[in-house]
């Protein structure tokens, strides 16, 4: 069984931080504090998710292709960090055991040397010329042609999904876990987390999120439990088959959802670069967990044939769907997406300004992979809508099959890199009654542009 969460409480030795935003936190790790204002500022600027820069210990790449579990070591002991700009290797070197300012200091002098080289800034205002990923318009955003349509309204979230989740089959699935204590209630009603072991949390997740009417109308090959493999940002594993599929457009959205997304209630051995942006206890992973469950975020995906560095090039020239440009929206927002060049700015500390970068987030299926079991989750970054700077990419990788499965030797491996670290869920609302409340305060927000009353917390 997982610790006891009612009794778990960060280490008193640490240096604290105390930040203030709004809602209001408390004095908390300065590693998990760069995640909350950068997430914080996403929120309520007009983005909410944070991908974090760290990646030690992600697969390296050469040549565009990833060799599964090759890593290159320097006598140093520290691991190399792979970032392209206009199609070339910038190689930089930082310490697995540094902590979050180095990885700041890592992400921005990538960023600065690749601005460096840019000598035409006007041709990166012309798409064609960019020799990285175009950064597609925020407004409208991808999804927006499915609002014209008529097939989603102009905010889709967890709230109003045609086809909800069963309440009696989550109230029963969070029986089997630990409760963690979470005193955040900005909307009115504190969201329920649940916490257990990998071991007892894949198939709790699985059955969730496998719902009659919607599991089978989503992508065959997106059906499963993906786990986050290299991913620095204290997040672990994800679902993307609870959601709509829209063939005609392809494009497929996936809302934040009970059960559709693990956070680690503590820090992994081998967690990515030396677990900088990981907490000892579940401080780090609630602060990840955050702008997602209360930010009402919903990604978007536009399939298409290659267009990336990672692609299968073995894959048919007719395969629609080995690609994925993705944009996420808060409050379910269709319309309008996130700029996530925002995080540029956050993670460099200012060292990079805002509005003068842009980031663009893509899956694309790597070699090896068998009916979309690996992805590259790519991160690039660059100046206007030239993205050309990989920075922070992971891979997305299949634990389960369709049949909710082990998939070997993923799975094995993703249950040994938690070993005895709890993962952590967010399970709904305290009953059906908070979740209409909570519901109805979001439409109001949205619609009328209502603001609830917002309380103040400790994480």
């Amino acid at each position: 069984r997982p610790p006891n969460f009612s009794t778990s409480q960060p280490s008193q030795a640490k240096p604290k931080l105390r930040l203030a935003c709004i809602p209001s936190i408390g004095e908390i790790h300065p590693a998990v504090g760069i995640m909350w204002v950068a997430s914080m500022l996403l929120l309520w600027s007009g983005g909410a998710t944070l991908r974090a820069a760290a990646v030690g210990h992600a697969p390296v790449c050469d040549g565009g292709v990833c060799q599964e579990g090759s890593q290159q070591e320097g006598q140093d002991g520290s691991a190399m960090l792979q970032v392209s700009a206009q199609g070339a290797a910038l190689h930089t070197r930082t310490n697995r055991s540094a902590g979050p300012e180095a990885v700041q200091q890592e992400f921005a002098a990538a960023l600065m040397q690749m601005m460096g080289q840019r000598q035409h800034a006007k041709s990166y205002q012309d798409p064609a010329r960019c020799l990285g990923t175009v950064v597609r318009p925020l407004e409208p955003a991808q999804s927006a042609v499915l609002v014209k349509d008529g097939l989603v309204p102009q905010y889709r979230g967890w709230w109003n999904m045609p086809i909800q989740q069963s309440p009696d089959v989550l109230s029963e699935l969070k029986k089997r876990l630990d409760p963690v204590p979470w005193r955040q209630r900005p909307w009115g009603e504190v969201p329920d987390m649940r916490a257990g072991l990998a071991k007892d949390i894949i198939p709790i997740m699985f059955e969730a999120t496998k719902v009659s009417g919607v599991f089978e109308k989503m992508p065959k090959k997106m059906r499963s439990i993906y786990w986050m493999r290299g991913n620095g940002v204290p997040e672990e594993l994800t679902i993307l088959h609870y959601g709509q599929w829209f063939p005609e457009q392809k494009q497929m959205i996936v809302p934040v959802a009970p059960f559709t997304w693990a956070w680690p209630g503590g820090r992994p051995r081998n967690a990515p670069f030396g677990g900088a942006m990981h907490s000892q206890d579940s401080t780090a992973g609630l602060a990840a967990a955050s702008p997602m469950i209360n930010g009402g975020v919903v990604f978007s995906y536009n399939y298409s044939t290659c267009e990336g560095r990672y692609c299968r090039r073995d894959l048919p020239t007719n395969d629609d769907m080995a690609f994925a440009y993705m944009q996420t929206g808060s409050l379910g927002n269709m319309m309008q997406a996130d700029d996530l060049g925002l995080l540029a700015s956050v993670i460099s500390r200012g060292a990079i300004l805002p509005g003068i970068l842009s980031g663009a987030f893509t899956l694309e299926e790597m070699p090896g992979s068998e009916d979309g079991s690996l992805w590259k989750r790519t991160c690039y970054w660059g100046p206007d809508r030239c993205a050309s700077t990989e920075f922070g990419s992971y891979d997305l990788t299949k634990i389960v099959d369709e049949h909710g499965e082990p998939m070997q030797p993923h799975y094995d491996e993703f249950i040994k890199y938690m070993g005895e670290v709890p993962l952590m869920v967010w399970a709904g609302w305290a009953d059906e009654q908070a979740k209409k409340d909570v519901a109805d305060r979001i439409e109001a927000f949205v619609q009328k542009g209502t603001l609830p009353e917002f309380g103040s917390y400790d994480l």
